[in-house]
């Protein structure tokens, strides 16, 4: 029993083929002792029989070609049957150069007693087969127990197989797994990182949001074109942090607040003596955005001159320093922006037509506030939170008053003079007074009047019903999507809706 047992043991313990292969070789080695003793299993392609085993000489590998009937063993394949030769020497063909050199080492009088190798379908898998005179081959053949341990050979190769294929297959799904948890944590990631730095539910503004993202997943230069205090500056930026450069620098230069003579030397740098009063090395904004973004804004002030000299770095992402002899290069992506029109700007002649072609390889626009009125509310309420957080203040909620005001408001200035006007406000509330926005010295005299003639109106920046049910709707299923992460099952319950009519909507939004 106990022999039974070590038997098992030492049957189980193998855990690829290689070592499954000693264990056959050296079980049969022990209990019968042959002569010799070679195992060929066929390759992935089944045309070769890798060998292994055990000669007089010592242990040897051997390759022997499938189809090659100059050896023995080839015969045994394509048969699939089992073969006895009393004697090699002129009983078999050995013309095979390796095969022959391996009897070399053996007497005259050896023969081979040849055994398939079957899996459980009896495919043939490969030969093993036992060097030895022709009297112990012929007790072997008779003998069930060469077969028995082959069997249990072959049962264990098949359960090794599987358990590796099993493994496979489970490491493949635990990456895909990691994969798709990676992919959806860097989609959240960007999901919040835009709702917090461009706060607004309008239509436009998701739409600003899905183009930033969709530009930050490419390489391509970018065009940001929007009226003066938009927020430009501020779609540069994430598309540089949504992007793959997030980790480099985002280098910026405004083309319109540097003097024309300057411009040259800040992006390229310059050699010390390159001019009057250069002491030292400098390093420009190009060789600074190596790896990452150079963020050029206003770019339609840019000179004619110095365009041309931009639009070949752009072309070979080389540069020259002021005072080098090199060339230098630099890997970097370039967004800009402009409140100009800069098409209107190339028609006008103060704008090169191939370096617009060049930056606006992926344009996105910027709406202006007057555009998304729905979203000043959210502002007032996002600027007043800043401003509170920063000044240690805690003061109350916007007044209704002010916020009449504000909606029927044109902003010429846009966002930026809402948080300036926001910011003041602020600045002069005190803790739980509510805030008091004052009403902008240039809005038109008669909306003035008719907000202070009319009863309160809490909804003045409706002008569309159905449009403005359109976007509620749509703003409360992508944000209770995103809080589900995209289970349409678990939002649909949450709504009290069916899924059927929840697919159809986020149809709907799809297209929209």
């Amino acid at each position: 029993m106990l022999q039974v047992l070590q038997f098992a043991e030492s049957l189980i313990q193998p855990d690829n083929d290689a070592a499954l292969v000693d264990w056959l070789l050296a079980t049969l080695r022990e209990r019968l002792q042959p002569l010799g003793i070679i195992l060929g299993l066929c390759d992935y392609s089944g045309r070769l029989l890798e060998c292994s085993g055990q000669h007089p000489g010592g242990a040897f590998r051997l390759e022997l070609p499938v189809d090659d009937f100059g050896h023995p063993l080839a015969g045994v394949v394509h048969d699939n049957a089992p073969h006895l030769w009393e004697t090699l020497n002129g009983g078999a063909r050995t013309e095979h150069a390796g095969f022959r050199e391996l009897l070399m080492t053996m007497h005259t009088t050896t023969g081979l007693l040849a055994l398939p190798v079957c899996d459980e379908t009896q495919k043939i898998t490969g030969v093993l087969g036992f060097f030895d005179e022709s009297d112990a081959l012929q007790r072997w053949s008779d003998s069930e127990l060469p077969g028995h341990i082959l069997r249990l050979f072959t049962l264990q190769r098949s359960r090794l197989h599987q358990m590796q294929h099993n493994q496979k297959e489970s490491q493949c799904l635990r990456d895909s797994l990691r994969r798709v948890t990676s992919e959806q944590s860097q989609h959240d990631r960007l999901t919040h990182l835009l709702e917090s730095r461009l706060v607004g539910q309008s239509a436009v503004i998701q739409q600003l949001r899905e183009r930033i993202r969709h530009a930050a997943a490419h390489s391509l230069s970018v065009l940001v074109e929007g009226e003066t205090g938009s927020g430009k500056e501020v779609v540069a930026q994430l598309v540089h942090e949504c992007s793959s450069r997030a980790g480099q620098p985002l280098v910026a230069l405004n083309c319109a607040a540097v003097p024309e003579n300057l411009i040259e030397s800040e992006l390229f740098g310059w050699q010390k003596g390159a001019f009057t009063g250069a002491n030292s090395h400098k390093e420009g904004l190009i060789a600074r955005a190596n790896g990452g973004t150079l963020f050029l804004d206003e770019v339609g002030d840019m000179p004619l001159v110095m365009q041309a000299k931009l639009l070949r770095v752009l072309e070979t992402r080389q540069y020259r320093p002021l005072g080098g002899d090199k060339e230098q290069y630099s890997d970097f992506r370039v967004v800009a922006a402009t409140h100009y029109s800069l098409r209107q700007r190339v028609t006008d002649g103060h704008f090169r037509q191939d370096l617009y072609h060049r930056l606006c390889q992926c344009e996105i626009l910027v709406p202006s506030l007057r555009e998304r009125p729905e979203d000043i509310p959210l502002l007032c309420r996002h600027f007043i939170a800043t401003f509170s957080q920063r000044d240690d203040k805690h003061p109350g909620d916007i007044s209704l008053t002010s916020l009449r005001q504000l909606l029927g408001y044109s902003f010429p200035g846009n966002i930026r003079e809402l948080r300036n006007m926001t910011e003041v406000a602020c600045a002069h509330a005190a803790d739980g007074q509510m805030i008091d926005v004052q009403e902008p010295l240039s809005a038109p005299s008669d909306i003035r009047s008719q907000a202070k003639a009319y009863e309160p109106d809490d909804y003045p920046h409706v002008r569309d019903l159905r449009e403005a049910v359109q976007t509620f709707e749509s703003g409360v299923i992508r944000s209770r999507l995103a809080f589900f992460s995209g289970d349409r099952q678990r939002v649909a319950e949450s709504l009290n809706i069916p899924r059927r009519t929840l697919d159809h909507k986020c149809q709907k939004l799809e297209k929209a």
